[in-house]
């Protein structure tokens, strides 16, 4: 099987149409959904700034930083149910810091466990809601299975951005 390559005037036809559709989004609906979404001050904050980020390529701007930001919000809002499970299990686990004298150390053990947990949870619940169930047989089958699926999409999800980055680069140098 032949790998698919991809030339370099596909590779500037199609960062253009992604920098268009990034373009297309307005600046007030990115805010409005960070606000919305409940994240912290500081965090929308900084993401402000990674809107604003753009680079010259082969003469034109192209909205890097806006691009990513279109590109996490997509799998937020595939995954809804995981990321309420992570800030959940989060939580949880920092509520155990605040037990006097052991919660220090039950935090370390609490808060990744916590986030482990409630993201595999989520995970499953959008899978269901997706009507993407895990058919596995047994627990030890269905907690691999549905990290190696978390694991796919959010890699997944990485290549899509390091592409369009390496893409941005690569047809800068096409001039």
């Amino acid at each position: 099987m032949k790998k698919y390559q991809m030339t370099p005037a596909m590779a500037n036809f199609k960062l253009v149409s992604i920098n268009a559709e990034a373009e297309s989004i307005n600046s007030s609906d990115i805010y409005g959904w960070l606000d919305s979404s409940g994240l912290p001050s500081e965090i929308s904050i900084r993401l402000k700034s990674l809107v604003e980020l753009t680079k010259e390529v082969s003469g034109r701007i192209i909205s890097i930083g806006r691009i990513v930001l279109m590109k996490i919000i997509e799998f937020v809002k595939a995954h809804p149910k995981f990321f309420i499970g992570i800030a959940v299990g989060a939580a949880i686990g920092a509520l155990a810091n605040m037990i006097p004298l052991v919660g220090g150390l039950l935090s370390s053990i609490t808060v990744p466990l916590g986030v482990f947990i409630g993201a595999y949870q989520g995970n499953r619940m959008d899978r269901n809601d997706q009507g993407n169930s895990n058919n596995a047989d047994s627990l030890f089958e269905s907690i691999p299975k549905d990290l190696i699926d978390i694991s796919l999409e959010f890699f997944q999800l990485l290549a899509e951005i390091f592409n369009v980055v390496f893409e941005t680069k690569s047809s800068s140098t096409l001039r």
